[in-house]
């Protein structure tokens, strides 16, 4: 009789373990090589390092805000990247060639972003053209035109960035304040508005959504062009932070952040994820690893690893704790 009790028992105990991992284990995972790094290096833990992850984290952590709305919705953008690069061109040119105010290349760089959001929101919602190809090519598309605005060449700066690029407020950087601005007002459409709540709605189940009275496609429409305006948004202060865009800009972080999107929360089965704390989490733990790793002299091409060993666990676990509900 001892037997079948503890026979009944143990699955149970098997279940509770699996979910313990599947909720949190990868940032068990994360928090040991941020104490490996710890110990490895006594400056990673000092004030002026975190501040400097933090400052790091507020550009993607941008982005990865407008990425929540693409996954809450069930769709992917991996466009992102290329519409930073886009758009910090198109900042640059606002900036450097018709010497306008810095504030006009950041409405220059959100609207470009919003074009590429616009374009991947009508033909995901309207076309039903899968969402991985539809971005897949606006990242080529953006990609290339920055290339050939720039002609290959490296834009440096107007001095007029060290505005925005040196602002502090209590010795802690003007990004950092932009980052947790826009994270709360995602956070409070995403969970006080309507439209918040149809958001949810589509990405738990688009046809019910659609019985219901939601506009699925045009909530989907516009899940695409909030992510493209803070994607652009993203690259104007990125480009502002290093004071120069290069070929390489931007170039793989379309990848850091989904990763950091689904270590906060999200799914990409949709329906799931909250900006509030999710996304500050998400992108502060990558990009402590990645400070981490840099503190530590490691290789470029490490970085390339860790982006899919990261990916591939983040993605895994996604799949296992979501992939049998029924949409």
């Amino acid at each position: 009789m001892g037997k079948d009790v503890v026979s009944a028992e143990t699955p149970s105990v098997g279940k509770k373990a699996k979910a313990l991992f599947l909720e949190y284990g990868i940032y068990v995972i994360m928090l040991l090589m941020i104490l490996f790094f710890t110990f490895k290096n006594s400056n990673f833990l000092t004030i002026n390092n975190i501040l400097l992850i933090l400052r790091t984290s507020s550009v993607l952590g941008i982005t990865c805000v407008g990425m929540f709305f693409v996954l809450i919705v069930a769709g992917i953008d991996i466009s992102v990247s290329m519409n930073m690069y886009f758009s910090a061109v198109i900042g640059s040119i606002i900036l450097n060639n018709l010497g306008l105010p810095l504030w006009l290349s950041f409405v220059a760089a959100t609207l470009s972003g919003a074009l590429i959001g616009i374009i991947n929101g009508f033909f995901v919602a309207y076309v039903k053209i899968v969402p991985f190809i539809v971005t897949l090519a606006t990242y080529s598309v953006a990609k290339g035109l920055a290339l050939l605005f720039t002609d290959q060449k490296m834009v440096f700066l107007d001095s007029k960035v060290m505005t925005i690029a040196n602002a502090k407020f209590l010795g802690v950087s003007a990004f950092v304040y932009i980052f947790l601005a826009i994270v709360i007002i995602a956070h409070t459409i995403l969970t006080r508005t309507q439209f918040g709540r149809q958001i949810y709605a589509v990405g738990n189940n688009l046809v019910a959504a659609n019985k219901m009275g939601i506009n699925g496609a045009r909530t989907v429409f516009m899940a695409y062009v909030i992510c493209g305006a803070l994607s652009g948004f993203a690259g104007e202060l990125s480009s502002c932070n290093l004071g120069v865009i290069n070929a390489n800009f931007a170039q793989g972080d379309e990848f850091v952040v989904i990763s950091s999107c689904v270590i906060g929360g999200a799914s990409l089965f949709g329906g799931k994820g909250r900006v509030l704390p999710g996304a500050i989490i998400g992108i502060c733990l990558v990009q402590a690893i990645i400070n981490g790793m840099t503190m530590m002299g490691a290789s470029a091409y490490v970085y390339t690893i860790f982006r899919g060993v990261i990916i591939f666990i983040a993605v895994m676990i996604d799949s296992i704790k979501f992939s049998g509900e029924i949409r």
